[in-house]
């Protein structure tokens, strides 16, 4: 489900969190799909030295994230890392819970650290309704998270919150298969950029003109496999009854470039 009107909204957040219940499946060698629902992605990688979790979403639905790493045959408690891409709630929900549940460490941006800290009601309109949190590190730019045979590369992409940021890395490649460049722009979402929302919220409008310069630059790079942070913005969950031995339906370098171009159009409408 990509809910997008104000009704179909409704329905997303009325909903049954097994309503919109997702089987786990693996993209790329050591990465994996494992919201359980169809709509908030959240993405498993195997270290080879422990887990690494890119989102956790609703806390309601905290349990379906739990069973499909189950089920691909981790244990959730090998989490050593939660990289959080923004502070929105449907990207950090049940981020406390596993957190406390796995002993794993938070990791996420000063600025979003900064954003909650002072706007929490912007998180959600009911705020945030499973407990607060406190990040164990702050990304830096710089400096890539490693954890075993994995290395993520940050890029602060401010624009849906101030510190929304997005992650870049290699999976692949031991004699299993194919080695691929993969990319997720932390928050692509326009909800928060248009002139309405700058004036509610107070942020500065100047966000905009930064979700647009990222995008741009972001817009050339060599990426193979694009994740999205949503999976409708890429229609990534059609693409699984594709999955074979012989092609892997994600590996399609076109995806990011056209995907950073079309935000960015939509994004200097406004």
């Amino acid at each position: 489900m990509n809910p997008k009107t104000p009704e179909e909204f409704l329905e997303f957040y009325t909903r049954h969190p097994w309503d919109g219940w997702t089987e786990p499946f693996e993209i790329a060698q050591d990465l994996y799909y494992v919201a359980g629902n169809d709509w908030v992605s959240s993405y498993l990688l195997d270290s080879g030295d422990g887990l690494v979790i890119i989102d956790v979403p609703f806390q309601e639905s905290l349990y379906l994230l739990t069973e499909s790493i189950r089920q691909l045959g981790f244990d959730p408690r090998d989490i050593r890392m939660i990289l959080l891409s923004h502070s929105h709630i449907d990207h950090c929900g049940g981020l406390k819970a596993l957190a406390a549940y796995t002993g794993a460490k938070i990791w996420m941006s000063r600025e979003d650290w900064q954003f909650i800290n002072e706007r929490p009601e912007l998180m959600h309109k009911e705020k945030y309704c499973c407990g607060d949190f406190v990040p164990d590190a702050f990304y830096n730019d710089e400096t890539p998270i490693k954890l075993g045979r994995l290395s993520i590369q940050t890029k602060l992409s401010p624009g849906h919150t101030p510190g929304t940021t997005s992650f870049f890395f290699t999976v692949g490649g031991d004699g299993k298969g194919e080695r691929y460049r993969c990319g997720l722009h932390g928050g692509m979402g326009l909800n928060t950029l248009n002139d309405e929302y700058f004036k509610q919220s107070g942020l500065p409008v100047s966000l905009r003109e930064q979700f647009i310069k990222g995008l741009k630059e972001m817009e050339g790079m060599d990426i193979d496999i694009t994740i999205p942070s949503h999976a409708g913005q890429t229609q990534f969950l059609e693409l699984v009854d594709d999955i074979s031995p012989e092609r892997n339906p994600f590996a399609d370098k076109s995806k990011w470039g056209n995907l950073m171009r079309a935000s960015r159009e939509a994004a200097e409408k406004f």
